[in-house]
């Protein structure tokens, strides 16, 4: 299917097509941010840097072509820190681990209803492989989604 098209539609509702609604919305519509992310080279204090720097508690770490490898939190920096490890010298690529990326593509009901039942609080979001931003938990609450988004629709007309 042309990628053009699928921007305007959706499967959803046992793979009937819909134009586009607040219920059949898309990751790529709650993506925050611009794909900012650290380099597997990077040092973890060149990572914790940008996470304080960002104002966010991960960022995803990127290979040079930006294919997701895993992420930082800021969990990993504390724990290098209280392993007495040198966050200067310790690469982040070290730290990498298997990651739930996100398709842009992907129905949002399904991205929620899946990091819901992993625990999962934010993530990556791509475009074929390539990071495109970040999903969190936050981002999802809006209310916009469902009878409440429904209903501000309307009151915005």
């Amino acid at each position: 299917m042309p990628r053009e098209h699928r921007r305007r539609s959706c499967k959803c509702n046992g793979g009937a097509q819909y134009r586009r609604s607040s219920m059949c919305k898309t990751a790529r519509e709650f993506v925050t941010g611009i794909g900012e992310c650290v380099s597997e080279y990077e040092t973890v204090l060149d990572g914790a840097r940008k996470l304080a720097a960002f104002g966010v508690d991960a960022l995803p770490i990127c290979g040079e072509d930006r294919t997701v490898i895993g992420i930082l939190s800021e969990a990993d920096v504390v724990r290098v820190v209280a392993e007495r490890r040198d966050p200067d010298s310790v690469r982040i690529g070290l730290l990498a681990h298997a990651v739930s990326v996100v398709d842009a593509d992907a129905p949002i009901a399904d991205v929620r209803s899946r990091m819901a039942e992993r625990g999962i609080a934010s993530a990556p979001v791509t475009d074929e492989g390539r990071l495109i931003g970040m999903l969190r938990r936050a981002d999802l609450l809006d209310g916009s989604e469902g009878p409440v988004g429904e209903v501000r629709a309307i009151a915005r007309v």
